[in-house]
């Protein structure tokens, strides 16, 4: 008697399991997967090189000033602050007629008080071969003055998705009396060998590879200097251990005075409902990062590009910006930032997408806290733990 209400006790427990499971799973939004069922095999590293063509004039610009920000004489020479929105044509040669591989979109911004320095934050869209509607996303810095400036690749989709890596810009033209500029990108990104062919189609495409290999070759050293593609071995990179390594500073947000370091360029038109956040403002930083909380402590690099509040119902900002170091043998490495930065919260974490020189491929996370607020004039200075993965 007591085995036969035990079953019945399990059957009808096991049914109300499974109606709870079933009901439960509508309600998920998260759940684990096998990187093989995405197809995250191996990763492969490979380099890509065209010609980005800046242009702001004429009646036809891809390069288009959306905000200039009030300004000082002390900052007027770099254009602190102003922000340009692109669809800039990428190519295959530096003609603007040759052929066209993709578009630059996104925007660039002056980040820097006292230099050329400027804040990308772009999508390569691409419409090239295989590569056709596959994007790399860049974020980073670009002091346009320097010969070849690096930034990091954070991201990508299609053929690029989990992708990472870094870009190589050199200045190939710059007209003065237009300000039109033509640009060499070299772009070496790490990311997951997709095959777009069939078993059926394989075995076919090898019996034709045994064919045509003679002529191939001869027809490949033709029309190598028009490809902008090419596969690399991660050693030929030094791509070899990946390392963890913590840092620590103090960044310091001054608002206030005549040598502010955060100057809100865009003050958004907003309602009372959103007054109290300030939805849509948009600062622009070049703030100094400390060894200490002091403002005299020794300078270790400055945080460069903007912050703007995101949240309608509280102090919730949206940071961009990059880590740009000075110190020992990090000087001129940077580390790229974009992350949400609700600034009540006793600690906050934002995630480390990209970066620079020593830190190219890098991955990780930073966390913020308070160190001092200044309630009379704004000025802040926050104590930053950063922990990054990088070779």
């Amino acid at each position: 008697m007591a085995t036969s209400v035990s079953k019945n006790v399990t059957i009808v427990f096991a049914i109300f399991l499974v109606s709870f499971l079933v009901t439960a799973e509508s309600h998920r939004f998260s759940r684990n997967l096998s990187q093989r069922s995405l197809g995250l095999k191996k990763e492969k590293l490979s380099h890509f090189r065209f010609y980005f063509h800046d242009i702001v004039s004429g009646p036809t610009p891809t390069a288009i000033r959306i905000v200039e920000a009030t300004r000082t004489n002390r900052t007027a020479a770099t254009g602190f602050g102003d922000i340009s929105m692109i669809d800039n044509p990428l190519t295959i040669g530096p003609e603007r007629t040759s052929r066209l591989v993709g578009r630059a979109q996104g925007m660039y911004t002056s980040a820097s008080l006292n230099e050329m320095g400027l804040l990308m934050a772009m999508n390569f869209v691409f419409v090239e071969g295989k590569y056709n509607g596959s994007t790399l996303s860049i974020l980073g810095r670009n002091p346009v003055m320097s010969t070849v400036r690096e930034m990091p690749v954070v991201g990508g989709s299609g053929l690029f998705r989990f992708s990472r890596g870094y870009v190589l810009a050199s200045t190939y033209s710059f007209n003065m009396s237009n300000g039109d500029a033509v640009v060499e990108f070299n772009a070496y990104v790490l990311h997951y060998y997709h095959s777009l062919l069939t078993p059926m189609a394989k075995s076919v495409f090898k019996k034709t590879v045994l064919i045509f290999t003679v002529f191939l070759i001869s027809f490949l050293v033709n029309v190598e200097s028009q490809k902008f593609s090419r596969n690399l071995s991660q050693r030929s990179l030094g791509l070899r251990k990946e390392k963890l390594s913590h840092f620590r500073f103090y960044f310091h947000d001054i608002v206030s005075g005549p040598n502010a370091t955060a100057i809100r360029i865009v003050e958004a038109t907003r309602t009372n409902r959103t007054a109290a956040t300030g939805f849509g403002d948009i600062t622009m930083i070049d703030n100094p990062l400390t060894i200490g909380p002091e403002r005299t402590s020794r300078l270790v690099g400055r945080a460069q590009g903007m912050y703007t509040s995101a949240s309608l119902n509280e102090m919730g900002l949206l940071m961009v910006m990059n880590y740009v170091f000075v110190e020992g043998k990090y000087n001129g490495s940077t580390l790229s930032i974009m992350g949400r930065n609700p600034v009540m919260s006793t600690v906050r974490e934002m995630p480390v997408v990209g970066g620079s020189g020593l830190f190219r491929f890098s991955r990780g996370y930073a966390q913020a806290r308070t160190h001092t607020f200044n309630m009379s004039n704004g000025d802040a200075v926050v104590e930053f733990n950063v922990y990054v993965l990088h070779y």
